[in-house]
């Protein structure tokens, strides 16, 4: 083979690579809109229509964005409400009130247990493990600001 078939060869490879880049980039260029944010009762009701029609990929993708949880979390759920051994609406609410609700958080959060405060502003708030966190985290700095 002769040097000028190599360099040849060379640039035609690398102008193949650069042409695929380009088209690759071109076509993730498709700009879509995010997702609306559904409520807890929208939310809810899709995920039992995605149960129901069968599409257990999306409904578990849904479950992890409503909820905040793992992939297996989320799994064993829709599993469970496929199953009937789960209900499908909102889990149910503590009896509490928002104002012993809210004691309790703030007597968990004092104590440091973080877990317990995230555990009890989801069930009284209905929101996804992140937002609870990140709430929880807000009322930590507050408390911590304040003395």
């Amino acid at each position: 083979m002769s040097s000028s078939f190599l360099v040849l060869l060379v640039i035609a490879v690398f102008m193949g690579a650069l042409i695929g880049l380009w088209l690759r980039s071109s076509n993730g260029e498709q700009h879509s809109e995010p997702p609306t944010p559904l409520s807890p009762e929208e939310g809810q009701a899709r995920l039992a229509e995605l149960i129901n029609s069968g599409q257990m990929i999306n409904a578990i993708k849904l479950h992890r964005q409503l909820h905040g949880s793992g992939l297996k979390e989320a799994k064993d759920a829709v599993e469970a409400m496929r199953d009937g051994r789960a209900p499908m609406g909102l889990p149910a609410r503590r009896a509490l009130s928002d104002s012993d609700t809210n004691d309790a958080i703030e007597r968990a959060v004092r104590d440091d247990n973080l877990i317990q405060a995230i555990k009890l502003y989801r069930d009284q708030h209905g929101v996804s493990l992140k937002e609870a966190k990140d709430a929880v985290e807000a009322m930590r700095a507050d408390l911590l600001q304040r003395g």
